[in-house]
């Protein structure tokens, strides 16, 4: 009896027992999932290759010579070309983020767009900047240590900070005054809906208003590339339609139907938040609101955001759709 209870354990032993620990040693050893989060979407990686640069190659315009930077030492030259050191700390440090993150999103999704040089200075491709010693000159001597550690610190005080949508760098534009409201993005570029470029309030105390007239014969020759029939004699310039923010979305001249935003750059008006008046004597007149595209942060706006107690990551928050801050 005894021996056949010995046998049966031992039975036992071989047919369940080691089994079961060979199981439980493949259970422990396998790696969990880094590609699925709770909802079975595939997003957790996307941020995995995001990364600060230490240095950046920038081609300067004016004399066509490439030169390396600190990173940092590019987002201060950014700051002193895009905004006045007198705007508030928290408005700074806003600008100091959206100029990082619209360097590393260009950096990612347009490597090779100047040949050997990563960024240019140019505000109409890439965005101003400028030295520290055109900033010196620029300052009162007596303020320009002050100033320079005003504008040191709020680029150290949010080192290698970016913006994200789902996990992904965002392309930060922004622009100087949006004039009340600023712009969905599908009415400026291509007609593509990015759902972190939405129209919300710009903010600003001020509407930044200009008129700029033009004689017929000077916006004759302004659109002739563009509107080849044009009769300077006998013309009409008739509104088409607006966008969601109140700028004009698309207008006619003689027989072409244009974008406004393609008549701003032709004619060097400020905004396409225009009405237009053609005077007996041929002159045209726009008259313009804010300053810029008006996609994405409003500067002006940051600034009295900024004044009124905002801190930079609900500044850029409230321009930016959805976003979050990484770091």
């Amino acid at each position: 009896m005894k021996k056949f209870i010995i046998c049966f354990w031992f039975f036992m032993l071989i047919c369940f027992l080691i089994p079961n620990l060979f199981l439980i040693d493949k259970i422990n050893l396998k790696s969990p999932s880094k590609t699925n989060d709770l909802n079975g979407k595939i997003d957790n990686t996307k941020n995995e290759n995001a990364t600060v640069p230490d240095k950046i190659k920038l081609l300067l315009t004016q004399t066509n010579d490439v030169v390396e930077l600190d990173f940092d030492d590019y987002i201060k030259g950014v700051l002193i070309g895009e905004v006045p050191i007198s705007y508030e700390v928290e408005a700074l440090k806003a600008q100091a983020i959206v100029a990082r993150t619209y360097t590393m999103y260009k950096l990612i999704n347009n490597p090779a767009s100047h040949s050997g040089a990563d960024m240019c200075d140019d505000i109409n491709c890439c965005q101003c900047y400028k030295t520290k010693e055109y900033a010196f000159a620029s300052w009162d001597d007596k303020e320009e240590n002050e100033k320079w550690a005003k504008l040191e610190n709020a680029v150290t005080e949010t080192k290698n900070r970016y913006i994200t949508y789902n996990g992904e760098i965002i392309s930060a534009f922004f622009h100087a005054h949006s004039g009340g409201q600023t712009e969905n993005v599908k009415y400026v570029w291509g007609g593509e809906e990015i759902p972190y470029l939405q129209s919300v309030s710009g903010n600003e105390d001020d509407l930044f208003q200009e008129t700029k007239s033009f004689t017929k014969t000077e916006f004759a020759e302004l659109i002739k590339d563009v509107v080849k029939d044009y009769d300077k004699n006998n013309y009409e310039i008739n509104i088409i339609d607006y966008t969601g923010s109140g700028r004009v979305d698309n207008l006619q001249i003689g027989n072409e139907i244009l974008k406004a935003t393609e008549l701003r750059k032709l004619i060097g008006i400020r905004s396409t938040n225009f009405r237009v008046e053609k005077a007996d004597d041929g002159t045209i007149t726009f008259y313009t609101i804010g300053y810029g595209h008006g996609v994405g942060m409003s500067q002006e706006g940051a600034n009295q955001m900024a004044k009124s107690g905002y801190t930079c990551e609900e500044i850029i928050k409230h321009y930016y759709t959805g976003v979050e801050i990484q770091n």
